[in-house]
């Protein structure tokens, strides 16, 4: 007689792969280096023959140009009638997927799913930089059978006129917002960011998957200089996530029922106990304060409520690492500090940080963690969408009394929180106004724009820019343009 139990979803595969080749015209495609994490997961829940039982394949998107990836991987591994679906470009997009997959698995719509990522960008790359074109195709057609998520993070036409369009310029701002509300000066705030990106060295070092494994040194990390230029003050490149890597990483999802079907024995099975999911897109200038996403907080908070725990009792936690706010942020929302650092891979800037699937990393590492320690409880947070979009997942080895994970969309909710009112009718000349965050957007040729948030007296936020080389430069040498007065007029801004 079946059992409600026998739905039950558990991950019992994972994988990694970082190919290093020294010609990159050896370098195995994106697609290949999927098929081959699939294939590593299988074997490594001791049942190869899993690839050829698929009834999904799931695929977050990258960089390259593959329009259904999931039924290529699915048709190379044997089960080409699995369903293909494609994850939205978003960091927080690999919890949605692995959320959809527990949820088809408990609803008995699908026994086995895998969940793949991955990227052959530093080869890509390397090949471009020799003038060669790349030796395999990325540009296929297809249309998956099923599309989750979306981009959506509503820019404003101010925010893109002052120069805050990339995702490092953003999560400048908000670093540069939370040092002034810790009271920090530029100079140490830049100190403490070189030592958490230190300690992020020292947790790579021990990963045998991560691309960079050297300890890194702290005046290497804050001090702008050959390889490391300052990209957005306060970010140095060894402050910024790093695309350019050749990495895919595999998860296998499967019921309890086909757990024993395959014999996969049971210290290889890792149980969902609980997931949120936050996608409703925010302009920034609503928010309250830059560094605060009330959302972020309320998907890490009610993560760990439906898993009846508290942040004491996570023994293992990886924040989201594509730049130091975003562990600063991911910590915070889950009640945590930093130390120790909240990170099983060593972060995106020395692990890697291949775009979309890095989350599937970040999960295979919290994996091996709680198959080494049976019984403890682990987390991943996740964002994407510029700081907009959010998924937590609470794992352990334990399954708890359910016989499901509990999955809560939390978007509703957010979307109903009250937030800073936005400027009914917008002046191309507006002041007084006090500056409340601001970055420096630096090339290869030096500083080019000081980007600035302000605040004006009524309380609303105006999005600034200034091309002023003095004020550059003193903000590049660490004077604090916080709380300086001024006006902005056509969106240029003028400091007293």
């Amino acid at each position: 007689m079946s059992s409600p139990l026998d739905r039950r979803p558990v991950i019992v595969g994972l994988a990694q792969i970082t190919q290093k080749p020294e010609d990159p015209r050896l370098a195995k495609s994106p697609i290949e280096l999927m098929e081959q994490a699939i294939r590593d997961a299988a074997q490594d829940a001791g049942a190869p023959k899993l690839v050829g039982a698929l009834d999904g394949v799931y695929v977050p998107k990258g960089l390259w140009r593959h329009a259904d990836p999931g039924r290529l991987l699915a048709t190379r591994l044997g089960s080409p009638a699995a369903k293909s679906m494609l994850g939205a470009l978003s960091g927080h997009i690999v919890q949605v997927l692995i959320d959809r997959a527990c949820q088809a698995i408990a609803e008995g719509r699908a026994d086995v799913i895998a969940i793949a990522g991955g990227e052959s960008e530093n080869s890509r790359r390397r090949l471009e930089r020799a003038g060669r074109a790349q030796p395999w195709d990325d540009a296929t057609a297809g249309e998956p059978d099923e599309r989750v998520g979306r981009f959506d993070y509503h820019r404003m036409e101010e925010e893109e006129r002052a120069g805050i369009v990339s995702a490092t310029a953003l999560f400048a701002l908000c670093d540069t917002s939370l040092r002034r509300a810790h009271g920090e000066s530029p100079a140490a705030h830049r100190d403490r960011l070189a030592a958490l990106q230190v300690g992020m060295s020292r947790i790579a070092r021990e990963n045998r998957h991560a691309w960079i494994r050297d300890e890194q040194d702290p005046a290497r990390i804050r001090e702008p200089g050959p390889g490391n230029r300052m990209v957005h003050y306060p970010y140095t490149k060894l402050m910024t996530s790093n695309i350019a890597v050749d990495q895919a990483a595999a998860l296998i999802v499967c019921s309890e029922r086909a757990a024993l079907r395959f014999g996969i024995p049971a210290e290889k099975r890792v149980h969902l106990r609980a997931a949120t999911e936050m996608s409703h897109g925010a302009r920034l200038g609503e928010r309250d304060v830059l560094h605060r996403h009330p959302g972020q907080v309320l998907a890490a908070q009610r993560a760990l409520e439906l898993a009846g725990i508290g942040p004491d009792d996570l023994d293992h936690v990886d924040a989201y690492s594509c730049f130091p706010f975003a562990v600063q942020a991911g910590a915070a929302a889950l009640g945590l500090g930093l130390d120790p650092l909240p990170s099983v891979t060593g972060g995106m800037t020395f692990f890697g940080g291949p775009l979309g699937s890095y989350v599937v990393h970040s999960k295979a590492n919290l994996f091996e963690r709680l198959r080494a320690d049976p019984g403890s409880i682990g987390v991943v947070g996740s964002l994407g969408g510029h700081y907009a979009h959010f998924g937590y997942g609470v794992y352990s080895t334990d399954p708890g009394e359910l016989a499901r994970p509990i999955v809560e969309d939390v978007s509703a909710e957010f979307a109903a929180m009250p937030r800073r009112a936005l400027r009914e009718a917008p002046s191309d000349r507006v002041g007084p106004v006090v500056v409340e965050t601001y970055t420096v957007e630096v090339g290869h040729d030096g500083p080019k724009r000081l980007v600035l948030a302000t605040l004006t007296p009524e309380g609303h936020r105006v999005f600034a820019r200034s091309h002023d080389p003095d004020l550059m430069q003193a903000a590049l040498a660490d004077e604090d343009l916080c709380g300086r007065s001024g006006r902005v007029a056509d969106g240029i801004a003028e400091l007293d």
